[in-house]
């Protein structure tokens, strides 16, 4: 079953507190945070990191940490203690960059380890269990990337994420948010470059396709419209749309539009077809009205010239041309745009109405 993450940042420690308050209701179970982002103010690390993990306790959510070379003793502790962040609510530590392996075997012993899957090898693992590591809650986490043109490829991503789950390792890997994006440069935290500007529901969904295990948003938060979409994915399993009417329609069509159905299981190339809405209009008169050309994210109703189609009810994922049998009587918004290709087949989408 799939893992939902949110991040929580120290300069960014007040939207953490709101997005926490309603995370598990938006289908999240873990936290990240981070003890090496260089940007984050001076100050008192420890306290910060137990006020994140006291916000992950409060919440119900497990707490993962990134951590350097140089983390443990931001914070107090070393090696040998690293153990008392249990007690601060973290269940994990992600190992990155500047830490031993002998250390790293010491950490897995009292706290379990999570290691960077965007640059971990098979070989570090055999070398690390070899050497005593202890193997309980062991994680792998792909890297998220700040700067622009630095993110992953599809391919690479999906090498190395099959690579790790031979090893029977559960991969986890992030899309950007679109709320507060992270200092200092504020381009979103993606693992594959070209998720960079992409719808996150959009992004989580090519990340499972590509075998990822567990989804964590990089961002401090989503947007709010973004964060009812993810909600409606991660819990209900359907894709929600926002739509614009822009053409009358009978009572009974727009009421059916607003009802949750499914892309039909022969999933067309150009268009997402909903399966119940033809039955379901089949004694509904749909008169011929905006017959016009179908742009990309056009939402159609087959009027009443369109025989044993009449009633269906479809979005429209390329431009086509106008078809006298074919009502458009509305569009997706452009920010849902990017949701339209990622509608498999039996998925099951909601028409959302402004």
């Amino acid at each position: 079953m799939t893992s939902f993450g949110l991040s929580a940042y120290f300069r960014h420690l007040e939207v953490a507190e709101q997005v926490c308050a309603s995370a598990r209701e938006d289908g999240f179970t873990v936290l990240f945070g981070s003890l090496h982002v260089p940007e984050e103010p001076e100050g008192d690390f420890r306290a910060r990191m137990q006020r994140v993990g006291a916000l992950a306790q409060d919440s119900g959510l497990g707490l993962v940490v990134d951590i350097s070379g140089p983390s443990l003793a931001a914070v107090g502790l070393d090696v040998s203690t690293a153990g008392t962040m249990r007690e601060w609510g973290v269940t994990a530590l992600r190992v990155d960059y500047g830490i031993s392996d002998e250390d790293i075997v010491a950490l897995s012993r009292s706290v379990p380890v999570w290691f960077n899957a965007s640059t971990a090898t098979p070989g570090d693992f055999e070398r690390l269990v070899g050497m005593g590591m202890s193997t309980e809650g062991i994680g792998i986490s792909h890297n998220f990337y700040p700067k622009p043109w630095t993110g992953l490829s599809d391919e690479f991503l999906a090498e190395q994420t099959a690579m790790f789950h031979g090893m029977g390792l559960t991969v986890q890997a992030w899309v950007p948010g679109d709320g507060v994006r992270r200092i200092p440069l504020g381009f979103g935290l993606p693992t594959l470059e070209r998720h960079r500007d992409l719808h996150p529901v959009a992004a989580a969904i090519d990340l499972r396709r590509l075998g990822v295990d567990d989804v964590f948003i990089g961002d401090p938060s989503l947007s709010e419209r973004t964060r009812r979409a993810w909600r409606t994915w991660a819990l209900e399993d359907v894709v929600e749309l926002e739509v614009e009417l822009t053409a009358p329609v009978p009572e009974a069509v727009a009421h059916r539009l607003a009802v949750t159905d499914r892309n039909r299981t022969d999933d067309a190339a150009a268009m997402v077809r909903l399966e119940g809405a033809r039955g379901a209009l089949a004694d509904v008169a749909v008169p011929p009205v905006a017959t016009v050309g179908r742009a990309l994210g056009s939402v159609t109703v087959d009027n009443d010239a369109a025989g044993r189609y009449k009633g269906e009810i479809a979005v429209q994922r390329r431009d086509l041309p106008a078809d006298a049998t074919v009502n458009v009587v509305g569009h997706v918004v452009a920010e849902d745009r990017d949701l339209l290709d990622r509608i498999g087949p039996g998925q099951r989408v909601r028409l959302r109405l402004r």
